[in-house]
């Protein structure tokens, strides 16, 4: 019955309350666990009952039997009313712990709390109770006073624990905490079923009653984070707003990440603002707080000369047959004896050379390492010290591009310590040299942050904007370096800056698909499916290539109506199934090349919609985009949606539910969709 664990991270906790709401019939009762250790100590002293502390993993079988028959059962839930309740678990049940809305997503094991909330309390739990050990299940009863009432483990039957926990359960007269609807009250207490009360009220109200929510958030007692979480995620930005800045006010030490959330989403600058005085006034007694509020301070840094002078125009950005003339031409130049130690003609060699090598890499052919080596040994030669930064520049990229960081990055400080005002570097030195600037900069802020997660990357953040400010304004930059930076900006909290990359990396690579999956998931979780939708939307409108553009914006319209079919929004699904169809067809006529996946996309947000219509009651428009997108591609019937979901199952679906509710005639017309 012993089993050793190492739990970790937050908490949720039982609280002592006549169980409201109650569970519908037939559903078995179950424990209510608080959310956090500090909720169930602040019910303690409100209520004069023991804390029970329940620890328990997965893949034991005394473990599996407390969680799925006696946390359940009638009797032992019983005897908890008497105990305000915390459970620890290791374990993670769910993969995410709340929803697109900011709805909470319980665990299946635990009901009623999240998974990192069980997960989460332990280290918390241990340093105060548990003696040093850990075990699993184990069983602890805490007075009011702090007195250990029992502590079960290693026992030989399940029931010592069961009875020990029947035995010291508080006063039955003990004040009980139990539901009400007045707003003071559910803003000051930190129960589990008060937090409840109040999301639920929060669901189920109006535009005007939300706001009612959020403003008295805003002078709670209680940090009710979990309301301010689904205001922060309203698709009605004013509502979102209000979220925002009642975590102004409320936000404590556990809070950084819906901060951090919070100045993804606002852009009103005073209200940013004021989430960053907060995280500054907080960062007084916490370092996670003073490190994030650290990266948003702004900074004046810029690159020093060469890099911020005019490039010259470069024959190396362009094809191959460009580069090969370069080189022959400095060849050439470097044949009389008299030029052979030229300094300025080997560094045009050595840069012809390292160009070379690299549109070699892009190709997949052979020769890169002699040509970077080539490159290398040339640059060494360069002895002109007004040439220095130039040399040092060329030598970070050959040393980054042959597996060197080290090397790179002491190359690449050099090059920026040396100011010459009067050099124009070759324009594609100069984008070069500053791509690899950019991973070589991410790459030390990571070593720093590993070495010390409480670090403060500023230095670096400021180093990276720099750069990729001038990257946008020259259009240099690679794909792989500008996501190097922009991974570097979502690593640190910073992700309205990361965005904003984002989107300039689409427009310079606007086929990649591997930017715009990017840019649409940095979208999704900031802003929300349906705002995510209309940012691709106001790219497609303005976008030179329309038939791609297109292409991207109906796909992430097909993500967006996925999202809200996920999240029950069923007109705003609809309209993001319908916008992706419009798209993808769009995007086939005008460009022939998108036809064979725009047409199996389609299939996926045809039967997508289908099924929206159905549950409004739209059979006939149901059973219209099943034959439509049957006759449109029928080998995408068997593949899967975003929601894991075939179309032929969907059309499975809804025929039977048009026989069994009499309307045999449509059915039938889906019978060759399903054969």
């Amino acid at each position: 019955m012993l089993t050793s664990i190492t739990v970790t991270s937050v908490a949720l906790l039982a609280t002592p309350q006549e169980p409201a709401p109650q569970p519908a019939q037939g559903t078995p009762p179950q424990v209510a666990w608080q959310r956090t250790l500090a909720d169930a100590l602040a019910v303690q002293r409100a209520t004069g009952l023991p804390l029970l502390i329940c620890v328990n993993m997965d893949g034991e079988v005394f473990n599996d039997r407390f969680a799925s028959d006696t946390y359940k059962d009638a009797e032992f839930v019983k005897s908890t009313r008497g105990y305000v309740c915390v459970v620890a678990s290791p374990d993670r049940h769910t993969e995410s712990d709340y929803d697109a809305l900011g709805n909470r997503i319980e665990c299946p094991r635990f009901g009623g709390c999240t998974c990192s909330e069980h997960i989460n309390i332990e280290p918390e739990l241990f340093a105060r109770f548990f003696n040093g050990r850990r075990n699993a299940p184990r069983h602890v009863g805490i007075s009011p006073e702090g007195k250990i009432l029992f502590d079960r483990y290693l026992d030989r039957t399940m029931q010592t624990a069961i009875e020990a926990i029947a035995d010291h359960r508080g006063d039955a007269k003990a004040k009980h905490l139990t539901a009400t609807d007045d707003l003071d009250e559910l803003f000051r207490r930190r129960d589990a079923l008060a937090r409840t009360l109040l999301e639920r009220r929060y669901r189920a109200g109006d535009r005007r009653e939300r706001r009612r929510l959020l403003e008295r958030a805003a002078s709670a007692t209680n940090e009710p984070i979990d309301l301010l979480r689904m205001g922060l995620r309203d698709p009605d930005d004013s509502l979102c707003t209000l979220a925002a800045v009642a975590l102004c006010k409320v936000a404590g030490k556990d809070a950084l990440i819906d901060i951090e959330d919070a100045l993804a989403r606002i852009d009103d600058s005073g209200i940013r603002a004021q989430l960053l005085d907060h995280l500054r006034e907080l960062g007084r007694t916490v370092p996670a707080a003073a490190r994030m509020a650290s990266h948003f301070e702004s900074s004046e840094d810029r690159l020093a000369p060469p890099w911020r002078n005019t490039w010259r125009d470069s024959p190396l950005t362009g094809r191959r047959a460009a580069i090969e003339s370069e080189l022959d031409r400095v060849e050439t130049a470097l044949r009389p004896a008299d030029k052979r130690d030229d300094p300025s003609l080997r560094l045009q060699l050595a840069t012809a050379q390292a160009a070379f090598a690299l549109h070699l890499a892009q190709t997949g052919s052979a020769g890169v390492e002699l040509w970077l080596a080539d490159a290398e040994r040339n640059a060494g030669r360069v002895g002109d010290d007004a040439l220095r930064s130039e040399r040092r520049a060329l030598q970070a990229i050959t040393a980054w591009h042959q597996g060197d960081p080290a090397g790179a990055r002491k190359a690449a400080v050099e090059a920026i310590s040396a100011v010459h005002s009067d050099r124009h570097p070759d324009a594609w030195l100069a984008g070069s040299f500053l791509d690899v600037l950019l991973q070589v900069t991410a790459q030390s802020a990571y070593q720093r942050l590993q070495q010390d997660p409480q670090a403060s990357v500023r230095g670096e953040l400021a180093r990276t904007e720099a750069i990729f400010a001038l990257l946008r304004e020259r259009g240099a930059g690679s794909e792989s370096g500008l996501l190097a930076g922009i991974t570097l900006f979502e690593h640190v909290g910073l992700r309205a800056a990361a965005r904003r990359e984002l989107q300039h990396l689409v427009e310079r690579y606007p086929a990649s698909v591997a930017a715009h999956e990017r840019w649409r998931n940095r979208l999704l979780v900031d802003l929300g499916a349906e705002r995510m939708r209309h940012c691709y939307a106001a790219y497609a409108a303005k976008a030179e290539d329309r038939a791609t553009a297109q292409w991207f914006a109906a796909y992430a319209a097909l993500v967006a109506g996925d999202q809200h079919t996920r999240d029950d929004r069923r007109i705003e699904a609809g309209n993001a199934y319908g916008d992706a169809i419009e798209r993808f067809t769009d995007s086939k006529r005008r460009n022939e090349t998108y036809a064979d996946t725009s047409d199996h996309y389609t299939v996926l947000a045809l039967a997508g919609r289908a099924w929206i219509h159905h549950l409004r009651g739209d059979d006939g428009a149901a059973v219209r985009d099943l034959v439509h997108a049957h006759q449109l591609r029928a080998a995408s019937f068997d593949t899967d949606d975003g929601l894991q979901r075939k179309p032929r199952a969907i059309a499975r679906r809804i025929h039977d539910a048009l026989a069994a509710s009499g309307k045999a005639q449509l059915a039938d017309t889906l019978t060759p969709v399903l054969e």
